[in-house]
């Protein structure tokens, strides 16, 4: 059976761990070829003008490391498209359990497509047109990023996890800082870590339980009550509500324990102006089990006002 919440998670799972390997050998790519800059340059200054055959050994063995760096960082390249792409995929099962996740597939996907664009503006450098076309990717990037990282707070968020959170703001500053001074990647490979760490720890305890739509109704009334019926296979404790797509989060929730079966659970949301009468909202409970884990229920539910 498809379980979105176990399934988005073990993406971006997957997806962290690309971005982690992607950034150990483009690193070690970026050394070589900074290493063999210096190799070569000293070379030229210690002897500008000798063309001695050992010069030419020379020059071949920095020709083959040339080629050897290249193919590494040609490695890390895909790599890391591959986990972007993962990335986004695991952010759009999450969009469907009520996460407010989807920033961080549009970031994704922004991320992709600046590299498409990059590809394009390396290949007409020689013209002018080309740099105009490498500072759009780069800002598309900048932007992905951003909302990438984003996406990542407010899965945190969502799943009162602070790690994953604090993980999102690094990816956030790692992209700014890295159009600037050319060191963001550090923090992008802290953070991807910490959502790798994390995520493993919260499917280590075992895959949550996540209800589909159709087994859930509510309503939401004007006076700012929610009345839920919910049908949960796991036993723990409601932590809090909010209804999606809005700031509106919860003030009360009774009775605040939820048990295997049918439950009737009220939430007191206060004031809920600017709810569009009889339209439908999906309410979303964050759930701890007794075993642990953070559990995302979304009810789907309708605002009733009258």
């Amino acid at each position: 059976m498809i379980n979105p919440y176990a399934d988005g998670l073990k993406e971006l799972k997957k997806g962290s761990l690309y971005e982690i390997l992607a950034n150990i050998i483009s690193f070690i790519g970026a050394i070589i070829l900074l290493l063999l800059f210096f190799t070569y340059y000293g070379c030229l200054i210690s002897s500008p003008t000798t063309t001695s055959i050992s010069n030419l050994q020379l020059n071949s063995s920095l020709i083959g490391i040339l080629a050897a760096a290249v193919i590494i960082v040609i490695i890390g390249a895909i790599l890391s498209i591959v986990g972007i792409i993962k990335l986004r995929s695991g952010f759009n099962l999450l969009k469907n359990t009520g996460l407010d996740v989807s920033i961080g597939s549009t970031g994704a996907t922004l991320i992709l497509i600046s590299l498409g664009i990059l590809i394009v503006g390396v290949a007409t450098v020689i013209v002018i047109v080309g740099i105009f076309i490498i500072v759009i990717a780069a800002i598309l990037e900048l932007i992905g990023g951003i909302m990438l990282g984003l996406g990542f707070y407010n899965l945190g968020k969502g799943l009162n996890n602070s790690t994953i959170e604090t993980a999102g703001i690094l990816i956030i500053i790692s992209g700014i800082i890295d159009i600037l001074i050319s060191v963001g990647g550090i923090l992008e490979f802290i953070a991807f870590i910490l959502i790798y760490t994390s995520i493993n720890g919260i499917l280590s305890k075992g895959i949550p339980y996540v209800q589909t739509f159709s087994q859930m109704l509510g309503v939401i009334k004007g006076n700012g009550y929610a009345y839920l019926n919910v049908y949960s296979q796991v036993e723990g404790t409601i932590i809090s509500a909010r209804i999606e797509g809005t700031s509106i989060s919860s003030t009360s929730i009774t009775p605040n324990k939820l048990s295997v079966g049918n439950n009737s659970i009220t939430v007191n949301f206060g004031s809920v102006q600017g709810l569009i009468p009889y339209s439908n909202y999906i309410v979303s409970l964050i759930v701890q089990d007794n075993s642990g884990r953070t559990i995302l229920i979304p009810v789907n539910v309708q605002y009733q006002p009258y």
